[in-house]
C-alpha cells in the first residue's frame, strides 16, 4: 500500500527542483535545493525504517530509486553551497536547465532498468548484488556524491566569516553526519556486495539525527530569510488548513505503517486520535491568542522583517482617509497598531500645540482617569526631551547615553504605572505632536529594530495627518474669524451710510429747517435711518443667516422716481436725473434694491468734489432679454487695477477713508435678488454701474 505513495513523493520532490528555472539567481536555486533536501531526507529515513522491518524483493527497486533521487538532490545542493552567501552570483538558466534534463534522463533510464531487471538476490538475512552491476554502480555513485559533498562543505566552511560560521555550524555538521552515514553504508555494500536490513534501521536513525541538526540551524538562525518570498498573509490564511492536512496525512501514514507490520489500531484509540486532532485544530483556528503566537513565530523565524511594512503603511493610509478630527486620526493609528503589534497594551499621548503644550493621554487599553497625574506627560519632562533627539526609548536596552540614563533614573510615574517597555515619538521633522507607549509583548518576545522601524514610519505618517487636521481646523477657525470681521464691516458700513445722511441733514438744517419740504425730508430721513438700524439689529441677531429677499412686484419707473426724489433731498449738491420710457415691472425686494442704488449713488457723490452729476437710465435689453438699470456719473472713474471685478471684492477701495465694503455688499445683495452688477469707465470721464434683471426674475413689458 505504501509503495505507490513513496514513488509519488519521490517524483514530486525531484520535480520541485524545476522551480529553480523560474528563479534564476544562484542564491534562490540553492534555497530550492536546500528545501528539497530538508523534505527528502525524512522521507528517505522513513523508507529505510520501513524496509528495515519489511524488505521484500519486489520493493528493493523503490529503495534504489529513492537513493538515486537523493543523489541528484544532494549533488545539486553541494554544487551550490557557495551561493548561500553570495547573493550577487547568478547561474545561467540554460546551464540549470541542462542539469535538470540530464538528471531526468539519468533517473528515468535507471528507473527503467531497475523495473525490468532483477538486480538483487535474496539470501536470508540480506540481499546480494553482482559486482559491476546496476546496484554496484549506483552505490559507487552515492559514495562519490557524499565524498564530493563533504569536500564542498569543507570549502564552504572555510569561505564563511566568523559570524556566518556560527549560523551555519549545525547545518554543516548535520550534512556531514548524513554524508558519513551514507559513506559508511556505501563502503560496506561495495565491500561485501550485500545489503542488510538492520543497517537500514541504523541509517534511518543517523539520517534523522543529521536532518534534525540541519533543521535546527535553518530555524534557529533563519537561514531561509532571503529565500521565502511568500506573503505572510498567504501563510497565515493556509496555516489552519495546512495543520489539518498534516494531521490527516500523518494519521494516514501511521495507519498504513501499523497495517504494514500486521498490527491493528483499536476502534476506541482510532476515534480518540481523530477527535483530539480535530479538537486541537479547531481550538487553534478559533483562538486569537494561538493564532497571534503562530503569526509571531512565522514572522520572526522565517522572514527578514517581522512586519509587512508596505501593508501596514497602506492600512494606516486607508484608515486615515476621511479623518477630519484629531480623535479620528488617533483611532486610525490605534486600529493599525492593534492589528500589527504583538501587544494589547497600547497608549497614545497627543499635544504639543500652543494651547496644549503638554501631552495628554487620549487612547489606552483601559479607562484611565483624565485628571490623574500619570495621564499627562509634561513638555518639559526628561522623557520628551530625550524623544525629541532619539527615535525611541526602550527600557530593556542598556545604553550608556547620558540622556538615556537621566530618563531611566527619573523613574517616571507613567512608566511604572502602565508598565511601558517602549516609547516612540509621533513626529515629523521638528514637529513633535505625540508619543506612542507600548507594554510588554504577550508572546514573551522582546522589542527589536523591526518594531522601532514600524513605529517610526507609522508615527511619521500619523504626525503628518495630524498636522494636516490641525491646520484645517485652524484654517476653519480663521475663516470664521474672517467671516465675523466681514460681517462687522458690513454692519459698520450700514451705520456709516446712515451717519453720512444724518450728517448731511445736520449741515443743511440751519438754512432750511423752516421749510416744510425740508421738514418732511428730515422726518423721512430719520425714519430711514431707524429702519437701517433695525436691519442691522436683525442681521446681528442672525449672524450666519443668508440674505432672504422679500420679493414684490415693482413698477420700475415709479420706484426709481421715488429713489431720485429721496436721494436728491439728502444730497442737494448732487444733480440726479432719471431717463427711460415705457412701463417695466420686475419682481424684487424694494428695500434691498434701494440699498444697492443708494450705495452706488453715495459712492458717486463722495468721488466728486463739486458740480456732481448722476444719470440713472432704465431700459429693456432685447439682446440679453434683461431689464438694465445704468447709473452714470461724471467723476474721476474707477482705477483700472480694480476693473472689472476687483471693485466688488471686500476691503478693496481707492477712496480715502473708505472701507471697501459698499460695492461688495451691493454685489452680494444683487446676487440674492437674482440680478447681476458690473462696472466700467466711460469717456471722457466718469463711471457706469449696470444692474441686470433677467426675464426669469419676473419681467413684464
Amino acid at each position: 500500500m505504501l509503495i505507490p505513495i513513496f514513488y509519488t513523493l519521490n517524483a514530486l520532490l525531484f520535480l520541485a527542483g524545476l522551480l529553480g528555472f523560474r528563479n534564476g539567481s544562484g542564491e534562490r536555486i540553492f534555497t530550492i535545493a536546500l528545501v528539497q533536501a530538508l523534505f527528502f531526507i525524512p522521507l528517505l529515513s522513513l523508507e529505510y525504517f520501513y524496509f528495515g522491518y519489511k524488505l521484500e524483493p519486489q520493493s528493493v527497486q523503490l529503495l534504489f530509486f529513492s537513493e538515486l533521487v537523493f543523489i541528484l538532490i544532494w549533488l545539486s545542493l553541494s554544487m551550490r553551497l557557495k551561493k548561500a552567501v553570495r547573493s550577487a552570483v547568478h547561474d545561467h538558466r540554460r546551464h540549470f536547465l541542462l542539469e535538470v534534463v540530464a538528471g531526468s534522463i539519468f533517473l528515468v533510464s535507471a528507473g527503467y532498468f531497475l523495473a525490468i531487471r532483477n538486480v538483487v538476490t535474496f539470501a536470508q538475512p540480506s540481499f546480494a548484488f553482482e559486482m559491476y552491476g546496476m546496484v554496484f554502480f549506483l552505490t559507487l555513485l552515492m559514495l562519490l556524491t557524499v565524498f564530493f559533498t563533504a569536500w564542498r562543505l569543507e570549502e564552504f566552511w572555510r569561505a564563511l566569516g566568523s559570524a556566518a560560521r556560527w549560523e551555519y555550524k549545525f547545518m554543516v555538521i548535520g550534512a556531514l553526519v548524513i554524508c558519513g552515514a551514507l559513506a559508511w553504508a556505501s563502503s560496506y555494500r561495495l565491500t561485501y556486495l550485500k545489503i542488510f536490513p538492520r543497517h537500514l534501521l541504523l541509517l534511518s536513525a543517523l539520517l534523522l539525527s543529521g536532518w534534525g541538526m540541519m533543521v535546527y540551524a535553518v530555524v534557529r538562525h533563519r537561514l531561509l530569510n532571503r529565500k521565502i518570498f511568500v506573503s505572510r498573509k498567504v501563510v497565515y490564511s493556509i496555516l489552519v488548513p495546512s495543520l489539518l492536512s498534516i494531521y490527516l496525512l500523518g494519521f494516514g501514514i501511521i495507519s498504513f505503517l501499523i497495517r504494514a507490520f500486521g498490527l491493528e489500531m483499536s476502534y476506541v484509540l482510532k476515534w480518540l486520535f481523530l477527535i483530539l486532532g480535530f479538537l486541537f485544530v479547531g481550538l487553534f483556528g478559533f483562538s486569537a491568542s494561538f493564532r497571534r503566537r503562530a503569526h509571531y513565530f512565522i514572522s520572526t523565524h522565517f522572514y527578514i522583517n517581522k512586519y509587512e511594512y508596505r501593508d501596514e503603511w497602506l492600512a494606516l493610509s486607508r484608515e486615515l482617509q476621511g479623518a477630519s478630527t484629531e480623535a479620528e486620526v488617533v483611532n486610525a493609528l490605534r486600529q493599525v497598531l492593534t492589528r500589527s503589534l504583538y501587544t494589547t497594551e497600547i497608549f497614545i499621548w497627543m499635544g504639543g500645540t500652543e494651547k496644549k503644550p503638554d501631552y495628554a493621554l487620549v487612547s489606552s487599553p483601559e479607562k484611565v482617569d483624565d485628571t490623574s497625574s500619570v495621564s499627562i506627560i509634561r513638555r518639559s519632562s526628561v522623557m520628551v526631551r530625550y524623544l525629541q533627539n532619539h527615535a525611541y526609548f526602550h527600557r530593556q536596552e542598556n545604553e550608556t547615553d547620558r540622556q538615556w540614563q537621566k530618563v531611566e533614573n527619573e523613574k517616571s510615574a507613567y512608566l511604572s504605572s502602565f508598565n511601558l517597555q517602549l516609547l516612540v515619538p509621533v513626529a515629523i521633522g521638528s514637529n513633535f505632536v505625540g508619543i506612542i507607549g507600548l507594554g510588554p509583548e504577550f508572546t514573551g518576545g522582546q522589542y527589536g529594530y523591526d518594531d522601532f522601524d514600524l513605529l517610526t514610519a507609522l508615527g511619521s505618517q500619523t504626525a503628518s495627518a495630524l498636522l494636516a487636521v490641525r491646520m484645517a481646523e485652524e484654517l476653519a477657525h480663521t475663516r470664521e474669524q474672517q467671516a465675523w470681521d466681514r460681517l462687522s464691516a458690513f454692519v459698520l458700513h450700514d451705520i456709516k451710510n446712515s451717519a453720512t445722511m444724518l450728517s448731511l441733514l445736520q449741515e443743511n438744517a440751519p438754512a432750511n429747517i423752516h421749510k416744510p419740504e425740508f421738514q418732511r425730508d428730515m422726518l423721512e430721513l430719520v425714519g430711514d435711518a431707524l429702519r437701517r438700524m433695525a436691519r442691522v439689529e436683525q442681521r446681528l441677531g442672525s449672524l450666519r443667516e443668508e440674505i432672504a429677499p422679500n420679493f414684490k412686484e415693482i413698477d420700475l419707473k415709479s420706484f426709481l422716481e421715488n429713489i431720485v426724489s429721496r436721494m436728491q433731498a439728502k444730497l442737494p449738491d448732487l444733480e440726479i436725473s432719471l431717463e427711460g420710457s415705457g412701463k417695466l415691472t420686475i419682481q424684487s425686494d424694494p428695500e434691498l434694491l434701494y440699498t444697492i442704488l443708494e450705495n452706488i449713488v453715495l459712492n458717486s457723490y463722495e468721488a466728486q468734489e463739486k458740480n456732481g452729476v448722476v444719470r440713472i437710465l432704465y431700459d429693456w435689453d432685447k439682446r440679453h432679454e434683461e431689464v438694465h438699470v445704468e447709473i452714470f456719473d461724471n467723476g474721476p472713474g474707477i482705477p483700472e487695477d480694480l476693473l472689472p471685478h476687483g471693485v466688488f471684492e471686500p476691503f478693496k477701495t481707492s477712496k480715502e477713508g473708505g472701507s471697501g465694503i459698499g460695492l461688495w455688499q451691493a454685489k452680494r445683495v444683487a446676487a440674492s435678488l437674482g440680478a447681476s452688477i458690473s462696472a466700467e469707465n466711460i469717456t471722457p470721464s466718469g463711471a457706469c454701474f449696470t444692474l441686470g434683471f433677467p426675464k426669469m426674475v419676473g419681467l413684464n413689458k
